[in-house]
């Protein structure tokens, strides 16, 4: 059931970074998908996250129409910096939660606009760069933690969900 909440979890990300805030003029305020990553860092093990980053890299690097695979490397190695930094910091610290979440808002903006840039036959002065991810990280820093703690507590739901039904099916044999 995990498996299940973090694949739907992740689509329905997607389909709000793709259309909703595509449609209303916010596509780029910063990748939805970042407080995800940061949560399965902490939350899932990589036997649980890495199917699921994969399928959410690659299906933002098929909708994104940029470079192929910045999404997905970005998302991979995330993870992997999480995984590290979690073996040095306290998880439960309120503090913790918005550093990484920032951190890793900072690393994907930077890291598609250095793609960006680099793949680009023009030169981009840096004065255009600059505030957008500036712009992004700011975002990322005051929702991220939001979205963060609502996908903590769904998880809860579901693991509560899932303890209440299957509780139930030991007690059907006995008289």
């Amino acid at each position: 059931m995990i498996f299940a909440y973090h694949l739907i979890l992740s689509l329905l990300l997607i389909l709000v970074q793709t259309t909703v805030l595509w449609i209303t003029g916010s596509a780029g305020l910063y990748d939805l998908l970042v407080p995800f990553v940061v949560y399965l860092g902490i939350q899932a093990t990589p036997r649980q996250a890495l199917p699921i980053l994969m399928l959410a890299g690659l299906a933002m690097d098929g909708l994104s129409g940029g470079v192929f695979g910045v999404h997905l490397s970005a998302y991979l190695w995330m993870y992997v910096g999480v995984r590290w930094a979690i073996q040095f910091l306290h998880v439960g610290n309120a503090i913790l939660l918005p550093l990484l979440v920032t951190l890793g808002v900072a690393f994907k903006s930077v890291m598609v606009a250095f793609s960006a840039v680099v793949l680009t036959p023009a030169p981009w002065p840096i004065e255009s760069v600059v505030p957008v991810v500036g712009v992004q990280i700011l975002w990322g820093a005051l929702t991220g933690p939001f979205l963060m703690i609502g996908f903590i507590r769904g998880r809860s739901l579901i693991v509560r969900a899932r303890k209440l039904f299957f509780a139930d099916k030991d007690f059907l044999g006995t008289p």
